[in-house]
């Protein structure tokens, strides 16, 4: 299984690459439009998100790294309809991410792996959404990421809080895979959202 991830990875590492170089602007504005809505975003309630108040979302992105979606115009999108933007902030290797709000104009400070993270005086938040960078997604949810299994103990230690959220993994549609291999820990995603649609396993 580590080998065929490890293969996985290689490969879709040049295809995202390729994909980023060949993307235009409203490749990105595309995906925008698509989270604008679901109906996780305009407040199901059905689904729970802040059903209960008039409180605006909490919407956690990130700051791409290597050739990820760029997530910044996605969370500028999310920040018009008021949502409230956060960041996840590391708290050590095999371990689970924080998240801290972040007003989308305040410097950030530099982390290791190459992440950016809003300064620690920040609040820390539970979001109602998170948007996840991948390497490779497939019709059944199933995610590739980097390896470090940062977002897999996030997402397991929020599901088994019962903490109500949704996991949007964010890609271009060329990363689609016919088959990620997952071991025990991994966690899928509620939803990717690409250029061309989106896809509910």
């Amino acid at each position: 299984m580590k080998q065929k991830k490890m293969a996985l990875r290689q490969e879709m590492k040049a295809i995202r690459k390729n994909l980023q170089a060949q993307a235009d602007d409203m490749a990105v504005r595309r995906m925008a439009a698509h989270i604008l809505r679901l109906p996780e975003v305009a407040g199901d309630v059905q689904r729970g998100i802040r059903a209960s108040s008039n409180e605006p979302h909490i919407v956690a992105g990130y700051m791409p790294i290597h050739t990820e979606v760029d997530c910044l115009f996605i969370l500028k999108a999310l920040n018009a309809i008021q949502c409230r933007p956060a960041l996840p902030v590391m708290n050590g290797k095999n371990r689970h991410l924080g998240f801290r709000e972040w007003d989308m104009t305040e410097a950030l400070k530099d982390e290791p792996y190459g992440t950016r993270e809003p300064k620690s005086d920040r609040l820390y938040v539970m979001p109602d959404i998170i948007l996840l960078p991948l390497l490779s997604f497939d019709e059944r949810g199933r995610r590739l990421g980097y390896g470090g299994g940062f977002y897999d103990r996030t997402l397991k230690l929020y599901r088994e809080k019962g903490h109500v959220f949704t996991a949007i993994g964010i890609a271009f549609d060329g990363q689609k895979s016919d088959h990620v291999p997952t071991n025990e820990y991994d966690q899928s995603l509620d939803i990717i959202v690409t250029e061309k649609k989106v896809y509910r396993p």
